[in-house]
């Protein structure tokens, strides 16, 4: 299963990064003040291959696949870092 992880970031150093499972709502603006300025946020999307069987529960905001030991709900945060390991049938796709 190919799927979209959404990405809200701001182009500065150290500033908050926000991933989300569902797109963001596009009619908000997200601000972030630093060293007098403040920066609106930059939006990204990642895409994700996944088992099969993975499937988006927009409501929560999570991932829900079959693991080893059973049904796993992961966060966006999650799958990224098992996509960016090469874990459990998640990577990054190209």
């Amino acid at each position: 299963m190919k799927f979209t992880l959404y990405q809200r970031t701001y182009p500065v150093q150290d500033a908050p990064v926000s991933l989300s499972l569902v797109p963001f709502i596009s009619s908000s603006v997200y601000t972030f003040p630093s060293g007098g300025r403040v920066y609106e946020a930059t939006y990204s999307e990642i895409r994700i291959d996944a088992p099969e069987d993975a499937k988006v529960d927009p409501a929560r905001n999570r991932l829900n696949w079959v693991g080893g030991k059973g049904l796993v709900r992961s966060t966006a945060k999650e799958v990224l870092d098992l996509a960016a390991a090469c874990n459990s049938g998640f990577r990054l796709a190209k």
